[in-house]
C-alpha cells in the first residue's frame, strides 16, 4: 500500500497542511523548527496502534477542535499483490484500488473510507466470518442435550478473533477433544461436530472477523493490510569496546549507572544491532569464549556477515570489521580500510576514527539493523535527517541505501542537504515553512514559490548540472571566454549596461559573467575554470586584497593579458561603480536612503559631502559618511541595495538620471575586456588542455 496524498490538521505547528501529493521517495525541506518533524511524526497518528495526545493539538485552534475533525488523513493505493488478496477473500465486491485512513480528535481508533464502492452495514449471516461462525457453534451446542451443554466451556467462541492460524488451531482442538470426552455416548451428536470441525470454510484462513460487509472488510485490512508508518529519528553512535558484562545486565533490565568502559562506550540499543547485523549468538559466544581457536571462528564468521552488510551502503573504499574478543569480556569492534589492490591500512579501534567515520559507521549500523529486523516490506519509512554530520559522498552513499528501500517500500524524509534530494518532481519534494508570525507550518507543494532562504539546498542540489558542466573539458574548450568578477554587484552592472548601451561594436553579447561567492574564493574559481578549458579571465578592484589576488593568479600561471583592473584613461578604479559619475550615483543612494532613513533624520548626500572626504573611491567615501553617523543608526552603507536599485531603472527603462558620460565610461570598459581577450586569442591560438589536468590515478 501506497501514501498518495496527506493531510494534517491541529497538529502542534501545523493548522492546516493542505492536501498534499507524495511520491514513493520523497523529501522535506525546510530550515529548522519549520516542521518537517512535526509532519513526520504526524504521519504516524495513521499507525493502527498509535494514539493522539491532547498534549499534541494546536492550542491555537481550540475552537475548531470542540468539534470532531480529522488529525492526519492519507489517501492509498494497494498494489497489485493486495487487490488479488481483496479480491479472493471478497469475490462479491468490485475490484478496490483506493482506501483513506484518518484518525480523528475524538476517535483514537484509526478509520477507513472507500470512495469507489458501496459496502452494506446490515449483519450479514451468510458471511463467512469469526463471528457467525461463532454463532454457529453456539447454535449448535444449543441442540444437544442439556446435560451436555452444561459441561462445555464456550468462552473461546465469546472472545474476539484469535491473533493467528496458530491459537486459533490450537484452541478448536483443545475444544475438539474437550467435545469428544463429554459426548463420548452420543455418537449422532458427535458426528454432527465433525462435519462442522472439517467444514472446509470454517478453516481460520478463510473465516473473516465481522458481522457486516463493510466490517469485515475493515477488519481484514486492519489485520493484514494496514499501512506500517516506521519512523526512524535517534541515531546513536558507536564507539569500539563493548563490555559484555555490562551489555547484558542491561538486556535483562538490570540499570545501572551507566554501561561505559574507561571513557566512551557503546549504548546496549546499539550493541544490539551490531550483534543483529553479525548474526551473532552471545550464548554461543559464552560457550566458546574459553576456547580460543573456536572464539576465533565464530567471530570471524560474523565479522564477514557483518562487512558484508555494510559495505554496500559505504562510498569510498571498501571497509572490513573485525570483532576481537578479549580479556575481561570485553568485545572490541576493529575498523580496516581495504584498497582497491588488496592491501590493508589503517587498522585500529573504532573509536579512534574521525567523529564523521563514527557516526556514519552508527547510523549504517543502526539502520539496516532496524529496517531489516523489521523485515520491511510495503512499510512507509519516516526519516529525520538521515545523513546529518555525513560528508557529501557518504550521504549519497547513504541515499542509494534510501533509493533500495524504496524498491520495495515507500521513504519519506526531512533533510537540509542538496546533496539529499534525488528528484525534483512535486511530491518527491516538498518545502516546509514557518509563519513566524502565526509560528504555523505550511507544506509547499509547488516548492518554488517557497522563501529563498528556505530554498537554498534545493537551489545547490539544481545547480549540481552546472557543476558538471564545469568539469567537462569539451565543454569547457568550446565556450565563450568566461570573466570572473568579485562580487554580486560587479555581475549586475556588467550585465544590465551592457544591455542598456545595446552597442554592437563593444558588446560580448552576451557577457559570460562568473560571480565568486567572495574576493577568497576568485582565484581557487579561475583555476578551476582555467583548469577544465575554459578561456578564463579576471575583473579586480583596485584594493590591496584585489591586488594579492593577482599576484597569486600570476603565480598560477595565469598571464597578466587575464587579470583585468578596472581603470580609465590609465588610472585604476577602486570600484565598478567608479565608473558611473558622481553625481549620477548619488541620486539613488538619496532615493533609497531618503526613504529608508526617514526616521533616523537622513539627509541628501552632495557631491560636496564627497569631496570633504578622504578615500581612494566614491565607495569608501560613503561608507564613512555612513560612520559618522552610526549613533543616528544609520546603519552600514549597502552598497549592493544601490546596484539592485539602478539596474531595475535600467530593466524598466527609466534612466534619466545616468548621464551620456557615464555611459562613456562603461563602453572603456567594455572596450577593456574586448581587447584583453582579442590578445589572449593572438597569443594562445591552440590550447594545451593538458597542462593543467592532473594525472590520472
Amino acid at each position: 500500500m501506497r501514501l498518495r496524498k496527506f493531510r494534517v490538521r491541529a497538529y502542534r505547528c501545523i493548522h492546516d497542511s493542505g492536501e498534499i501529493t507524495v511520491g514513493d521517495l520523497a523529501a522535506f525541506v525546510g530550515r529548522n523548527e519549520s516542521g518537517k518533524t512535526t509532519i513526520l511524526q504526524a504521519l504516524t497518528l495513521l499507525n493502527k496502534d498509535e494514539q493522539v495526545s491532547d498534549l499534541d493539538l494546536c492550542d491555537e485552534m481550540h475552537e475548531e477542535l470542540k468539534d470532531e475533525i480529522r488529525i492526519a488523513e492519507g489517501d492509498f493505493d494497494f498494489n497489485q499483490h493486495e487487490r488479488e488478496i481483496l479480491k479472493e477473500k471478497f469475490p462479491s465486491l468490485p475490484d478496490i484500488k483506493k482506501i483513506k485512513l484518518f484518525r480523528t480528535n475524538r476517535n483514537q481508533k484509526v478509520q477507513y473510507e472507500f470512495e469507489d464502492i458501496e459496502l452494506g452495514e446490515e449483519k450479514n449471516k451468510g458471511l463467512n466470518s469469526w463471528e457467525n461462525f461463532s454463532k454457529q457453534i453456539i447454535e449448535f451446542l444449543d441442540t444437544i442435550p442439556n446435560h451436555l451443554r452444561i459441561q462445555v466451556d464456550t468462552k473461546f467462541f465469546d472472545d474476539v478473533v484469535p491473533k493467528n492460524q496458530e491459537i486459533f488451531d490450537s484452541e478448536m482442538a483443545e475444544f475438539s477433544n474437550q467435545f469428544h470426552v463429554i459426548a463420548i455416548q452420543e455418537s449422532s451428536v458427535i458426528e454432527e461436530w465433525e462435519k462442522i470441525y472439517e467444514k472446509p470454510e470454517n478453516q481460520f484462513t478463510n473465516l473473516l472477523s465481522g458481522e457486516s460487509e463493510k466490517s469485515a472488510l475493515e477488519n481484514f485490512i486492519a489485520s493484514e493490510l494496514h499501512p506500517r508508518f516506521v519512523y526512524f529519528s535517534d541515531y546513536k553512535k558507536i564507539y569500539g569496546n563493548i563490555n559484555l558484562n555490562e551489555y547484558l545486565r542491561e538486556e535483562k533490565g538490570e540499570r545501572t549507572d551507566s554501561i561505559e568502559y574507561v571513557e566512551e562506550f557503546d549504548k546496549a540499543e546499539t550493541v544490539r544491532n551490531l550483534f543483529y547485523l553479525a548474526e551473532l549468538d552471545m550464548k554461543e559466544l559464552d560457550e566458546v569464549k574459553t576456547s580460543p581457536s573456536k572464539c576465533i571462528k565464530l567471530l570471524n564468521a560474523a565479522s564477514n556477515r557483518l562487512t558484508s552488510k555494510l559495505n554496500p551502503a559505504w562510498k569510498g573504499d571498501p571497509i572490513h570489521v573485525d570483532l576481537r574478543y578479549n580479556p575481561g569480556n570485553i568485545l572490541s569492534v576493529v575498523i580496516s580500510d581495504v584498497h582497491r589492490d588488496g592491501t590493508i591500512t589503517n587498522t585500529g579501534l573504532l573509536n579512534r576514527r574521525a567523529e564523521g567515520f563514527k557516526w556514519t559507521f552508527s547510523f549504517i549500523v543502526n539502520f539496516a539493523a532496524e529496517t531489516q529486523r523489521s523485515e520491511l516490506k510495503e512499510a512507509i519509512l519516516l526519516l529525520d535527517e538521515p545523513a546529518r554530520n555525513l560528508h557529501p559522498t557518504q550521504q549519497m552513499g547513504i541515499s542509494d541505501l534510501l533509493k533500495n528501500l524504496a524498491g520495495s517500500n515507500q521513504v519519506l524524509y526531512a533533510t537540509h542537504s542538496p546533496f539529499m534530494i534525488f528528484d525534483y518532481t512535486p511530491g518527491n519534494l516538498l518545502v516546509v515553512e514557518l509563519d513566524k508570525r502565526k509560528h504555523l507550518s505550511r507544506i509547499f507543494y509547488d516548492y518554488w514559490n517557497a522563501d529563498d532562504k528556505t530554498l537554498t539546498p534545493i537551489l545547490y542540489g539544481l545547480a549540481r548540472g552546472q557543476i558538471e558542466s564545469i568539469v567537462d573539458r569539451e565543454i569547457g574548450t568550446n565556450s565563450r571566454p568566461i570573466i570572473i568578477v568579485e562580487t554580486i554587484s560587479d555581475a549586475m552592472y556588467l550585465n544590465a549596461f551592457d544591455k542598456f548601451l545595446k552597442d554592437p561594436n563593444i558588446s560580448m553579447n552576451p557577457l559570460n559573467i562568473i560571480a565568486a561567492y567572495n574576493k577568497n574564493s576568485v582565484l581557487p574559481l579561475a583555476i578551476f575554470y582555467r583548469n577544465h578549458g575554459y578561456r578564463t579571465f579576471v575583473l579586480l578592484d583596485n584594493t590591496d586584497e584585489s591586488k594579492q589576488i593577482s599576484a597569486q593568479l600570476v603565480s598560477n600561471d595565469f598571464s597578466s593579458i587575464q587579470t583585468i583592473f578596472f581603470e580609465r584613461e590609465g588610472k585604476k578604479l577602486e570600484s565598478i561603480e567608479d565608473y558611473i559619475v558622481l553625481e549620477d550615483y548619488l541620486h539613488p543612494v538619496n532615493q533609497t536612503y531618503e526613504i529608508k532613513l526617514r526616521q533616523e533624520g537622513f539627509s541628501n548626500i552632495t557631491p560636496q559631502d564627497m569631496a570633504s572626504k578622504e578615500g581612494k573611491g566614491n565607495l569608501e567615501k560613503l561608507k564613512k559618511i555612513w560612520q559618522e553617523h552610526s549613533d543616528d543608526d544609520w546603519g552600514e552603507f549597502d552598497n549592493e541595495e544601490i546596484t539592485r536599485y539602478i539596474c531595475e531603472k535600467i530593466t524598466l527603462e527609466e534612466t534619466d538620471f545616468l548621464s551620456d558620460k557615464t555611459k562613456d565610461q562603461f563602453r572603456s570598459l567594455y572596450r577593456l575586456i574586448a581587447e584583453r581577450i582579442r590578445q589572449y586569442q593572438n597569443v594562445n591560438t591552440k590550447p594545451n588542455l593538458d597542462k593543467f589536468q592532473k594525472a590520472k590515478i
